[in-house]
This record gives C-alpha cells, structure tokens and sequence, in this order.
C-alpha cells in the first residue's frame, strides 16, 4: 500500500469523506492513498508549506508574500477610545523616556523583535534614512518629570502616526517595580519609505519627473521636486519646488518655502504656521506672504461639450496674510470633557493686491479686485479619539475624531469698488453610534452684506457615514455615504460649482453640468481582501454616484439625475508615501452628448476623509 505524507501548518482542516478534523498546531499527517481527502485552510500558509520545501521556492516567497499580520486578524468592531489604555497610569510621575524606532520594511509594532527577511525589505531600508531620535523626541508633548495625563498620552500617540514620515506609533507606561507610582515611557515607531520618485511620459517631446522625499536624512524635512521639460513650449525647462519644516524647536510651528517657474506659473511663497493639534496648545496662527504670476483658461459662453468659447487669463498678484488664536477653557464639571472642549476666538487679516488682471468694474471679474479682508470668529469644539483600522488605511493604525464644534464669524472687506460686511456660522457634530458606525453631519450659512443686500453667499450641508467593519473571515467589509447639499447664494456671474469627477461623480469630465445648487449622494462598498504582495494590499470597491445640478432658479429634484456606477481596484502600501492606487472602470447611463459612457482610469486615491472638528483661520468658504 502507498502512503501520501502531508505537511499540515497550524489551522488548518483536512476533510475526510463527510468527516472533518482541525489542527491548532503544525502536523505531519501518513495516509493510505486509499483515503481520500481534501485540505482547506488559510491560502498563505498553504502556498509557504508547500514553497518552503526547496530553498529557491522558499526565498522566493518571502520576497514576493508576507503572511497576513496578526493586525489585519484585530477585531476591529471593538472601538477603543485613545486614552483608555493610560486611564490606570493617571497621575504617576513620568520617570525615563525610551525610544525603539522599527525600519520601514520587514517591522511590526506588535512584534518590534522581528527583522526583515526578504531581498526586497532589506534593500528598502538601506537607502531609507531612520528617523533620528531627537525628531521623535522633538514631537512629544510631555517630559520626563510630567504627571500623566491619560488624554495627553493618546494626543501624543496621534500626533506621532500623524507625521508622513510614519507609518505607525505605539506608546507603553510601565511601572516600575521598585516604585509603581513611578512610570518609565516606551514610544515605538515605524518608519515609511520617505522617497518617492514618479515619471510622466507625455511624448518624445515632453515629460515629468517627479522627486518627492518626506524625511530628509532621517530629519523629518520635506522637500517636493517637480521637473518638466517641453520641447514645444516657449519655455522648455521648468521647475517647482516645496520645502518644509514641520516642527521647529519642539513648537509645533511649521516653516514652509515654496518656489516655481514654469510656462504658465511663476510663483515663490513663505509660510509659517501653527494649529491646535491639541487642547495643551493655547495659541495659534499663522503668517504667509505670497508672489504670483499665473495663466490659465477659462471656458465661456458653453453650448455643448464640444461648442464653447476659451478665455485665457493672465494674472499677477501679491497676496500677505496673518492670523492668531487663542484657546480658552470652560471649567465643565466632566473632567474628560473639560479637558477636550476650549473657547476659541481667532482673528485675521488678508490683503491680495493685483498688478496684472483682466479688465475689472463693479460687476466685472469681481475676483480680481484689489481688496484687504478683516475677519474674526468665536467658537467651542470638543475633540475626541477612537482608534480603529480599515477605513482609510490598510492596516496601520488609525485616530478618527468624535466630537462637535460651533462657530460664529463677521467681518469687514475693504475693496476697490465698495465695502461690504461677512457674517457666518458652522454647526459640526460625529461619532460612533452604537455598532452601526460612524455618523458626521455639518451645516454651514454665509454671505456678504453690502448695501444691505446678501451676495456671494453659501449655504451648505453635509452627511457623511462609514459602517462598522463587517468580518467575513478573511474578507473584511466597510460602506461609506457621502450626501451633501451646496446652494449658492447671489453668487458672481463667473461662479460656478460642478460635479466633474471628485467634485461629483467620479470620472466624469463635462463642461455643461455646472450652476449654483448641487444635490450630490457617494456611496461605496469596500471589500479589504486578504492578498498581500511585497507588502502591497489589495481592497476591491463598487461604487454609485449621482447627482443634481442647477442655476439655483429651480427645485433641484425636478432636475435629471446625473449617476455613474462602476468597480474598481485599490492598491496600497503603507510603507510607502504615497497614495493608493486605483484602477477604475465606471459606466454612465445618463451622460450628456459628446461625453463617453464608460471610463477606464488609473489614478491615485486617498479615500473619503473627515472633519477634525478643528476650528482654525477664520475664512469664507470656497465655493466648489
């Protein structure tokens, strides 16, 4: 009789007939080859027993898979508040602060032992500069000597996952056993591949290269590179440049220079800026000073798709702005929610100043006048975190905000053809409710006020929702809703709104479906797979859009509905800087004429997104 011999890892299942046995631990399985059986378990470890029997096939999993990490296992339906895991620490002293900073590839957090082991993970890392320690240390919000403060702790874990150079951030307070009222601070960071170079073929003529880098020799320092070479422009050779520092001194002010000159921008601009990335911050603001030249083209007089008249605009202008804040406290009688909620009272001045422009009147490219805005606002935000995983990331750690925030604006514009008064407010609120997910809603009303008559107002509300994860084994689901309202109010004949692609329905380009009120509805399913290559991910989506648009001289639902509806591919590695790639196949039904009903598109994604509940700058809202 002959014998089959079967390498069986942990969990997994052999079927016998209508008989089925399971195996926690790895096993060696002798049977007869008169039994007949059928082996079902996780693919990964049945593909690495099979490929770790010879050393050539075994080297080349580990370059090309990764097996799934026990964070993509987590049971992500349990919520967990940031700070509860620090709430039994409160009060102890902060004794020593240790840092274990973990390469961008080969390195979990759970798991900090581990080194990397394939080709791949190993060559990465050796042209990846570690973050240095003193940046680290340059981020934290407490020193040795501090009582803990559970909420500051959770603030600062996010604040470190916050910074683009990393991809995730742990901190443990350990006791010590000599004296518990003593805790020694443990901070685990790892690190993404800071360098990212793209390269945008357009023909033999021109083309683009892209050299972008999130962490300059491990400094956390930005610089953005963009060079362009056109041999039928006028200007053959162009260049732009961002540089950043994001935190100087440990003040949380960030310092950003940015420069270019192409064929149709010129643009140099200084900024420094500081927001209240938590209620331990009690002041902020900003300074930025600004020099453009720019062209570009404006679509006219539309009758079609394909019938419509290009304006181009050449502009020029200097533009310096300044704003500061001022964070109060209420004295709640809820310790947690005092800590969280701050009075805010905030204040700018902008000033733009044009020496080059179209021809400008009272009622003429009112967007061109010179004009100098001062503005102030009042508000209250209460600002929480939950952590969670699959939402936006595929896997990393991720701090989504619940809260509210209230915000009251007025000011007063000075402009070249008449003064005129701003008056607005902002109504936030989110969070979690009960296991059905994550609920955020807002509404916004502004308008100036000249010669007692509103113009250029907005009114805007907004609903967003992503449902708890949905675990079907390995395959893992989330639904997100996005339903807004936009309706402009006495808004400038050259004001537009639209629902072109990201402004409305995704991949549709039109010309003619634009006005001044706009009905838009997203929803998409998500499906986190399993598969991991080279530590790339892979999540599969169906989506449907559709939308209503008009003058605003019209009930919007009388309107034809606009839709598309496709599936589409994402692929992600949050090693890596930038965005996930999408590959997009949609189908629109009621496309206007001269418009493709289908679409095929590969771009990069960054995932619905949410407020933060933050209240900043005070500014009138854009319209788009």
């Amino acid at each position: 009789m002959n014998y089959d011999t079967l390498q069986l890892p942990k969990n997994t299942t052999i079927i016998l007939k209508n008989s089925r046995l399971s195996f926690n631990k790895d096993t060696t399985l002798i049977l007869p080859d008169t039994v007949f059986y059928k082996v079902s378990g996780n693919f990964y470890q049945q593909l690495q027993g099979k490929w770790s029997q010879r050393k050539f096939t075994k080297s080349l999993f580990d370059l090309l898979f990764s097996l799934p990490s026990d964070d993509f296992k987590l049971d992500t339906t349990q919520l967990l508040k940031s700070e509860n895991p620090y709430k039994n620490h409160s009060g102890k002293i902060i004794g020593n602060i240790s840092l274990i900073k973990l390469k961008a590839l080969g390195t979990r957090l759970d798991k900090p032992e581990e080194r990397p082991k394939s080709f791949v993970q190993k060559a990465g890392n050796t042209i990846n500069f570690n973050t240095r320690e003193r940046v680290i240390l340059n981020n934290l919000l407490f020193s040795s000597g501090d009582a803990v403060d559970p909420l500051i702790i959770a603030d600062n874990e996010r604040i470190l996952r916050e910074l683009p150079y990393i991809k995730d951030a742990r901190i443990y307070l350990k006791p010590r056993a000599d004296d518990p009222n003593i805790v020694d601070v443990e901070i685990i960071t790892k690190d993404v591949l800071a360098l990212t170079v793209g390269v945008e073929a357009r023909d033999f003529d021109s083309g683009v290269l892209r050299i972008n880098h999130k962490n300059i020799f491990g400094s956390g320092h930005e610089i953005d590179n963009r060079f362009a070479v056109d041999n039928s422009s006028d200007q053959q050779f162009s260049y732009q440049v961002r540089y950043r520092i994001p935190n100087i001194k440990r003040s949380f002010v960030s310092f950003e220079v940015s420069y270019a000159n192409t064929v149709n921008k010129d643009f140099s601009s200084i900024k420094l800026q500081r927001e209240f990335i938590s209620p331990k911050i009690k002041f902020a603001g900003g300074i930025e000073v600004t020099n453009q030249r720019l062209r570009f083209w404006e679509l006219s007089n539309i009758v079609s798709e394909e019938e419509y008249d290009i304006q181009t605009i050449n502009e020029h202008f200097d533009y310096q702005d300044f704003w500061l804040a001022r964070a109060f406290p209420i004295n709640l009688k809820d310790p947690v929610l005092d800590e969280r909620t701050r009075l805010i009272v905030s204040g700018r001045v902008s000033n733009i100043k044009f020496s080059l422009r179209p021809t400008v009147d009272t009622d003429l490219n009112q967007q061109f006048h010179n004009r100098t805005l001062a503005v102030a606002s009042i508000g209250i935000t209460q600002r929480r975190y939950f952590k969670d995983q699959l939402i936006f990331g595929y896997g990393r750690t991720e701090d989504i905000p619940y809260g509210a925030k209230v915000e009251l604006v007025g000011g007063y514009e000075w402009a070249e053809f008449g003064n005129r008064y701003f008056l607005g407010g902002k109504v936030g609120r989110g969070g979690y409710v009960g296991n059905v997910g994550y609920f955020l809603g807002g509404i916004s009303l502004e308008s100036f006020l000249k010669n007692k008559t509103f113009e250029q107002g907005l009114f805007k509300t907004e609903f967003r929702f992503f449902s708890a994860l949905v675990d079907l084994k390995r395959w893992k689901f989330r639904q997100f809703v996005n339903v807004s309202y936009t309706y402009g109010l006495d808004r400038f004949p050259n004001e537009f709104i639209d629902i072109r692609n990201k402004n409305g329905i995704r991949g549709l380009e039109t010309n003619t479906l634009r006005g001044t009120q706009r009905f838009l509805v997203n929803i998409e399913t998500v499906s986190f797979t399993p598969l991991e290559v080279v530590d790339f991910k892979f999540a599969i989506f169906g989506f449907y859009d559709f939308a209503l648009i008009n003058d605003g001289q019209r009930d919007i639902f009388r309107e034809k509905v606009q839709s598309g509806f496709g599936l589409g591919l994402r692929i992600r590695n949050d090693n890596l800087t930038f965005k996930a790639i999408e590959i997009r196949l949609a189908y629109y039904p009621d496309a206007p004429f001269g418009i493709p009903m289908t679409d095929l598109d590969l771009s990069g994604n960054s995932g619905f997104n949410f407020s933060d509940f933050l209240i900043t700058r005070p500014s009138p809202s854009i319209f788009k």
